[in-house]
């Protein structure tokens, strides 16, 4: 409950923010830009203005603290207890996401040279960062939240399996189950990783509507019945979970090798941007 809040809040303080300077700079966004200089409030509102840096400012703090906290606590040992990390992430997200609307607030919707490799770059890194909170939700999970291991996994599948192989249906359920997944190949490519985890909720849906089916037929008790129900649910999620967590880490080491380039880019252009615009002179007035 109060992770969900805690993300109300964070989605509340972004819409906010967003909607506020957007209105307040609607009429000068809207303005072409050769007519821009006639405006009253050019000073104020063009990139260099007052408004306008400290947008930039504000924006590229707010990318600059939400990657370096969240690399920091993912990789202290003695900050892990500080906070669950999934908290953290999602500050990380929150600030990674608002950061670039300010600064694309704060280019008035117009770059060139450095701003604009450092404008787009970071525009990336948000798109990509959006595309692995989809991933990272997509790790199987634990009831508390903690990511579930390979070994974890495999442990649960091997207890269940011992259950279900002491009787002659038991075993029917397992080579069902098994069967089914075995069946899934092995992606050779980022997108047939990508299709993998979409086909994963197809089959286990229909190895679910088989072992119904294979209970309806049987001779079992109610009681016997509805447990034999629960451990072969349970051993078709976790079938899921195992293939799941292959193939989001397949996806991840992707992932990455987009998302971290263009993370470093985006930090030496910002460098050389604020470099720039403060040998020249333009500096934000408080």
């Amino acid at each position: 409950m109060g992770h969900r809040i805690f993300i109300v809040f964070l989605i509340f303080v972004g819409a906010t923010a967003t909607l506020s300077v957007g209105i307040k700079g609607c009429s000068y966004y809207l303005t072409p830009l050769q007519e821009r200089p006639f405006r009253t409030d050019y000073e104020e509102m063009k990139p260099s203005g007052p408004f306008s840096i400290g947008l930039g400012a504000i924006g590229a703090s707010m990318v600059t603290i939400g990657v370096v906290s969240y690399s920091t606590r993912k990789r202290v040992r003695a900050l892990w207890s500080i906070g669950p990390l999934s908290g953290w992430l999602e500050f990380h997200i929150f600030l990674c996401l608002l950061g670039p609307v300010l600064v694309v607030y704060h280019t008035t919707f117009k770059a060139g040279g450095v701003a604009a490799i450092s404008l787009w770059s970071m525009l990336s890194v948000a798109a990509s960062g959006i595309v692995g909170r989809f991933l990272y939700v997509m790790i199987p999970r634990s009831a508390k939240g903690a990511e579930l291991t390979e070994a974890q996994i495999s442990g649960e599948l091997s207890r269940i399996a011992g259950e279900l192989s002491a009787t002659d249906f038991g075993r029917r359920l397992l080579e069902l189950i098994d069967k089914r997944f075995a069946a899934i190949p092995p992606p050779a490519s980022l997108s047939g990783a990508i299709a993998t985890l979409f086909r994963l909720r197809a089959v286990r849906r229909d190895v679910l509507h088989s072992i119904r089916t294979l209970l309806s037929q049987s001779l079992l008790q109610p009681q016997g019945s509805s447990d034999f129900y629960a451990i072969a649910r349970e051993r078709s999620a976790l079938m899921q979970k195992s293939i799941t967590l292959g193939q989001v880490g397949k996806i991840f080491y992707y992932w990455h090798a987009v998302h971290l380039p263009f993370t470093i880019i985006m930090f030496i252009t910002l460098v050389l941007h604020v470099a720039v615009v403060t040998i020249l002179g333009y500096t934000w007035h408080f």
